[in-house]
This record gives structure tokens, C-alpha cells and sequence, in this order.
């Protein structure tokens, strides 16, 4: 093992460590709320978890409690930096025996710029054929790149998976942490093959597996929460709207202990 795996190891079991000695690991949502009467209380395998910050359809009230906390994180951090309220959402967890929200490049693309949410555009958006290519060029699978993927849900989009009958104010389809560990691994495993095709595939695998890589799929799930509220701030400037999801984006990955992305990974 390398140093710098060695590094990443420690640092890992100290941050484990804490969180045990914290009381950090998974909860169920500490409030629980009586289910609306414009929203199914199931949802295929998922129930619905309605909790004073959202309303979370997850298989089971461990992911509903993280979510829960991470959308809490999200409104602090828009109360705390722009004295604003974040209001109340809907979040889908999906998982990996769901049917995918987005099957193509194309078709994640055209709900994250959905022009009912996407009021100012990126500025340095990419095409699926660019997408696509970067992808390829790093040996990157692109079905679970996007299964990875968390996603704003228009309402057009929620009417049609039968949760729209609600006034959330956004809503996001996200991975649970089982869909992000597995997309993780394929992720990792079509990289190691670009970059090492000589190592046999029961140890690229293995490999991979090790490394595990899902933290940025995990950490970026808050991102469309926040996009989503500031493409709704109507007096706001375009401007203002990219500057404050430039720094959303960067304050997650740092506070994460994740490497910032570049301008142009960012697309904004």
C-alpha cells in the first residue's frame, strides 16, 4: 500500500472513530409528521417519511433519517449565509433495483435544465456529446455515472412518477448509499482498466472495492437541493445565482475533506 493509501486509511478510521464516539451514525428522523393526503404513503417498495423539512419516499427510516439531516444542513446553510428559508422539499431516494430516473447523458440533462427550474443556464455548460466523450476518454461506464447521479425534479416530472400532488417547494431524486457504493465500484473498475488494462479484472475489482470512491455521489446529493432553491430566487441576478452555487458547490466538496472541482468541472 502506497503512503498516500496509507494516509487515506488512517484519516478514515480517526473520522469513523469519531463519529462512534459522537453518536453519528445512522438515525431515523427524529420528527415524523402525519402523511399528506396528496401524496401516496408507498411509493412501489419506498415509504414515505414526512418530516418538518421534507418529504423523503426511502426504503427504509435509516436513509430517511440522513436525508433528513442533510437537507437540515442545506437550510442552515441557506439561513446562515443569505438569512433566507429553504422550504420544504421532496426527496426520492432510489436504489438499485430501481427502474433509473435518467437512462442517458441526454435524459439527466434535460432535468437538470428543465426551463421551469433553470432560470440562469450554466456558463460553461456541456453537451451529452461532450459529456459522453470525456467519459470515454477516461474509461468511464456512463450507466452508472448516471445512476449516480442526484437530480432536480421538475413538476412535470413528479406528476409523472405520481408524488407531484404536493406544494414542495423542490424536489431531487438522489442514490442511496447501497446505488452510490455500487455505481462507485463500476465507476472505479472502468478507470483502473483505461489506465492499467494489464492488471486482471478479479484484482481491478477487488481494487476498486477498496478504495471505496462513493463520498463525492454521497456528498453531492445536497447540490441540486441547493441549485434548485436558488434558481427560485427570483430577485436575484444571474450573477448572483452562479456565484452563490459556485460557492454551495466548493464549500460541500471542502468541508467534505473532497478535492474541489475545477471552473470547468463545475460547468458554472
Amino acid at each position: 500500500m502506497s503512503e498516500s493509501m496509507k494516509r487515506r486509511a488512517a484519516l478514515a478510521s480517526v473520522i469513523v472513530a469519531v463519529s462512534i464516539m459522537a453518536g453519528c451514525g445512522p438515525k431515523p428522523p427524529s420528527v415524523l409528521l402525519e402523511t399528506p393526503a396528496q401524496l401516496p404513503a408507498d411509493l412501489g417498495e419506498k415509504k414515505l417519511f414526512h418530516t418538518p423539512q421534507a418529504y423523503i419516499y426511502a426504503r427504509d427510516e435509516l436513509a430517511a433519517g440522513e436525508m433528513d439531516r442533510m437537507v437540515k444542513d442545506v437550510a442552515s446553510y441557506v439561513k446562515r449565509k443569505h438569512g433566507r428559508e429553504l422550504g420544504k422539499g421532496l426527496v426520492l431516494i432510489m436504489d438499485p433495483k430501481d427502474a433509473p430516473i435518467a437512462a442517458t447523458i441526454e435524459d439527466q440533462l434535460v432535468l437538470e435544465r428543465d426551463p421551469s427550474i433553470m432560470v440562469t443556464k450554466p456558463r460553461h455548460a456541456k453537451s451529452p456529446a461532450e459529456v459522453r466523450n470525456r467519459l470515454v476518454d477516461e474509461g468511464i461506464p456512463e450507466g452508472p455515472s448516471i445512476l449516480a447521479a442526484s437530480v432536480p425534479l421538475p413538476t412535470s416530472k413528479c406528476r409523472e412518477l405520481g408524488i407531484g400532488g404536493t406544494q414542495a417547494k423542490w424536489a431531487v431524486a438522489v442514490p442511496s448509499n447501497e446505488l452510490a457504493q455500487e455505481c462507485a465500484v463500476e465507476i472505479t473498475v472502468g478507470a483502473l482498466r483505461k489506465k492499467r488494462p494489464d492488471l486482471p479484472e478479479e484484482k481491478t475489482r477487488s481494487l476498486a472495492r477498496s478504495l471505496s470512491l462513493s463520498k463525492p455521489f454521497e456528498v453531492g446529493r445536497s447540490i441540486p437541493i441547493y441549485v434548485y432553491w436558488a434558481q427560485s430566487q427570483a430577485d436575484w441576478t444571474d450573477g448572483q445565482r452562479i456565484e452563490a452555487i459556485q460557492r454551495f458547490i466548493k464549500y460541500t466538496f471542502r468541508s467534505n475533506w473532497l478535492p474541489v472541482p475545477s471552473d470547468d468541472e463545475l460547468q458554472w
